[in-house]
């Protein structure tokens, strides 16, 4: 371990601190297993095993960590092992297992209010490099599709109304992708999409000029852009260490700061707006089986499954649902809507913010 930091994180990873945090509580848990009697002497890499790790997991549990930073931790074993292994230090590594995937994710009760759901969307739209997020943003909130889904989503996916969130060719897997019809309110902002639907821009400034201007680029991984609007947006909580302490930073003198402030983090995750979506729904009466078939679940045969889309009346009562959401989202801003006169693309959103 001690190798490893000083040869390769100190070296290559971003953040070596917060693994030699999780060496420093693997030797207080290994001082443990030793007054308990597991452990006869200093750890071996022969000494580590399963059942070893899924103690060392319930002993962090104990202490009121979180399941994301004991992944964490556990990496500061796991990957201090595989390098030595790979270095031709020690005969083969170990397997370490991860925390229970269920107990890494965020709580199913999490979801934002429509107040925070019109800041939300206002935060994304204010600045060029983030209205790919208003626009995920859109989409997730109109057809309680699945985050990959969106994100991997094409403009040949989007035709008669419908979004098709199974792309042509692909095969469906256990996560299912389902057909959702188009609501009014998203409809005017598919219109004229070309290609990979989540495009983020990226800023670049004219030699000549000085003048920015932006790119638009496939976005492969929003989580970074999703925690800046959540931020912007005010949807967040003060972050902690690994002892579960307040995290605070020191004063900014450029801004004329003279005290020490807090350290934010965004609230959820980009999953919450799916976690919404559903609560919405369920609380505006649509019914189940609707909601389950928008999510993508699993429900009646096959053969309905592939044709129920062409009926008329295909996920009404979904959409209506969705629409109500939108209504009262409009009531505390009008970011959301985009009308189309003639060949003229009107933004209300963005006259409102003055832009």
């Amino acid at each position: 371990m001690a190798d490893w930091l000083l040869e390769h994180a100190e070296k290559h990873l971003a953040d070596p601190v917060r693994y030699a945090n999780g060496i420093a509580h693997w030797q207080a848990f290994f001082l443990e297993e030793r007054k308990a009697g597991r452990l006869r002497g200093q750890p071996t890499v022969a000494d580590i095993n399963s059942r070893l790790v899924e103690r060392f997991h319930d002993w962090r549990k104990a202490q009121g960590v979180g399941g994301h930073t004991i992944s964490r931790d556990t990496a500061a074993l796991r990957q201090p092992l595989n390098w030595a292994w790979k270095n031709n230090r020690i005969a083969s590594a170990p397997f370490v297992p991860d925390v229970k995937a269920h107990e890494k994710t965020e709580p199913r009760d999490l979801v934002y209010s429509v107040e925070q759901l019109a800041a939300f969307l206002e935060a994304g739209w204010a600045l060029e490099e983030r209205q790919h997020i208003h626009l995920f943003a859109m989409i997730m909130l109109s057809t309680n599709g699945r985050v990959e889904a969106v994100l991997e989503l094409d403009s040949v996916q989007v035709q008669d109304g419908l979004i098709y969130f199974n792309a042509p060719g692909r095969k469906q897997t256990k996560k299912r992708r389902s057909i959702v019809p188009i609501c009014p309110t998203l409809a005017p902002w598919l219109e004229d999409v070309n290609g990979k639907v989540i495009q983020w821009q990226k800023r670049f400034v004219d030699r000549e000029t000085g003048l920015p201007y932006f790119k638009r680029l496939p976005a492969e991984s929003i989580k970074t852009a999703f925690e800046k609007t959540l931020i912007a947006a005010n949807i967040t909580e003060h972050a902690v260490d690994d002892e579960g302490n307040a995290i605070w930073l020191p004063p900014r003198g450029r801004l004329g700061e003279s005290s020490m402030r807090p350290k934010l983090v965004g609230l959820g995750s980009p999953n919450t707006l799916r976690h919404t979506t559903n609560t919405q729904m369920h609380a505006r009466g649509v019914p189940e089986a609707q909601i389950e078939a928008a999510a993508g679940h699993r429900g009646e045969g096959t053969n309905k499954r592939h044709y129920r889309h062409l009926r008329p009346e295909y996920l009404r009562q979904f959409i209506d649902g969705v629409e109500s959401l939108w209504a009262d989202i409009g009531e505390l801003t009008k970011v959301h809507l985009r009308y189309q006169r003639d060949t003229k693309i009107i933004d209300l959103g963005a006259k409102r913010l003055g832009r």
